[in-house]
């Protein structure tokens, strides 16, 4: 783990079981089940983010009054192993974690990501079956085109010596290697009959709104969009009103009714 992450991760107020599995590929895998009863949901947080993170904290205290939520590091990040891949072989990461959910507990299995994570649950439930719904939240539809100054400061920290060293005080490891796969909006397709939800802020600062407008085109039914004012980019629209939209949506997806 990196200084800066040690120094900015919180504890969960919750009671909390802490959970280690491994990838297929030989990632070990660490996080922690938040709350007993409901659907499962499976959290996957975007690029610099960790399970320990303060508002990712207080988002998944806040979703799991009506989900037992799985939140974990995604490989190259944190306390997990392995190195970042920015979404493409995250997926594995989601297929583990929902293979512990779905040995935990008989109930149905949401996936909720944001930005890297986005592309993580869209992939996993392009590629994999098992789950019951995902949203995707904040997720670019193309890995390339996006001429954003946030985007252009991302870059900066994955490519530069410097921008590297910022990421691993805040616990990324970063792969070395690229191997250019499928634009999102290439695999949202595959993801039908799982409900699909796409939300995105439209005063997202990475990602336009376009993206979300292209995978919800490229995507089959059923699958819902959902474009919302004053969001922010991922995790800056993570409060407690967004926990209530999104189980109240994803319930919705599963044919559920929202308890409370």
């Amino acid at each position: 783990m990196g200084v800066l992450h040690r120094l900015f991760s919180h504890d969960y107020i919750l009671p909390t079981d802490a959970f280690s599995v491994f990838t297929e590929d030989g990632v070990r895998l660490r996080g922690v089940r938040v709350g007993d009863g409901g659907p499962s949901l499976v959290f996957v947080h975007g690029f610099l983010g960790w399970h320990r993170k303060a508002r990712i904290v207080d988002f998944v205290e806040a979703i799991a009054r009506w989900f037992t939520v799985y939140a974990f590091d995604a490989r190259g990040h944190g306390a997990s192993g392995g190195t970042c891949t920015y979404g493409d072989q995250e997926f594995l990461d989601v297929e583990a974690v929902v293979g512990a959910a779905r040995a935990d507990r008989p109930e149905p299995i949401a996936t909720l990501g944001a930005s890297m994570g986005g592309i993580a649950v869209l992939r996993h439930a392009a590629y994999r079956n098992g789950i019951d719904a995902v949203m995707a939240v904040s997720t670019p539809a193309r890995w390339a085109g996006h001429g954003t100054p946030a985007v252009r400061r991302m870059q900066r920290i994955t490519t530069s010596p410097s921008g590297r060293r910022v990421a691993r005080a805040l616990g990324v490891r970063m792969s070395a290697t690229w191997d250019g796969p499928d634009d999102p909006e290439d695999v949202v397709g595959k993801i039908a009959p799982t409900p699909l939800l796409i939300v995105h802020g439209r005063d997202d600062h990475f990602f336009d709104v376009d993206d979300a407008w292209r995978l919800f085109r490229r995507a089959e039914e059923p699958k819902r969009l959902m474009l919302t004012s004053r969001f922010g980019h991922a995790e800056d629209g993570f409060d407690a009103r967004f926990a209530r939209l999104a189980a109240r949506r994803l319930h919705e997806a599963m044919g559920l009714d929202l308890p409370g």
